[in-house]
């Protein structure tokens, strides 16, 4: 418990070396934790208004084609389970203020956090593409009569072009960036462990 407690008064900024500055170590973590709560609440808002507008489109709308309704339906169910997977870690990165007090289990936290993350922007993330693909092209049977030839595939080249660069460009600097954040919480907490053991050597 000894060994414990003087962990905690590292942690809080109670450290006799004046060379780290624990206040400021605590005060990025906090910061980096709050935006990546942010980002994902956000996230979450833009996801129901966009299950709202499509649900709106389809009691409104008077589509042709019965494939169109599938496609939303699809839209819909993806977007819905994009919306419940971010509010869950949304939820889950904002709770995690109570291990504060305990920055081994918070590496642990963390560290799992990201995997969790990294396999859902990653496996999960390509079957939602996947799916919402298949939305388009269901979509796309009501716009092959609708527009003209040269109209569609011009429509065509563009979907095609739009989801290369989202899973090519968009999505690795997005998944990036989390990385980085959440490494750099790592990286603060690791500092102020690494220091309690060098004070203990000492």
């Amino acid at each position: 418990m000894k060994g414990f407690d003087e962990i905690q008064q590292l942690w809080h900024g109670q450290a006799p070396d004046p060379s780290v500055s624990f206040n400021t170590v605590l005060k990025r973590i906090k910061n980096s934790r709050s935006a990546l709560a942010k980002k994902l609440f956000w996230q979450s808002i833009s996801m129901g208004v966009a299950v709202a507008i499509l649900l709106w489109m389809c009691l409104t709308v008077d589509f042709s084609t019965w494939t169109t309704y599938l496609a939303i339906a699809i839209i819909v169910g993806c977007i819905c389970y994009y919306f419940v997977s971010q509010l869950r870690d949304y939820r889950t990165i904002s709770n995690s203020r109570d291990l504060l007090s305990k920055p081994q289990d918070y590496i642990h936290y963390l560290k799992t956090f990201q995997q969790k993350r990294n396999r859902f922007n990653t496996r999960n993330y390509t079957t939602y593409e996947g799916c919402i693909a298949i939305a388009f092209a269901l979509y796309g049977i009501e716009m092959y009569f609708a527009l003209p030839l040269w109209t569609f595939i011009g429509l065509v080249v563009f979907v095609i072009f739009w989801f290369v660069i989202c899973h090519v460009v968009f999505m690795k600097q997005y998944i990036r960036n989390e990385n980085a954040r959440i490494a750099e919480m790592i990286d603060n907490l690791e500092r102020i462990k690494d220091q309690f053991n060098e004070s203990k050597e000492r």
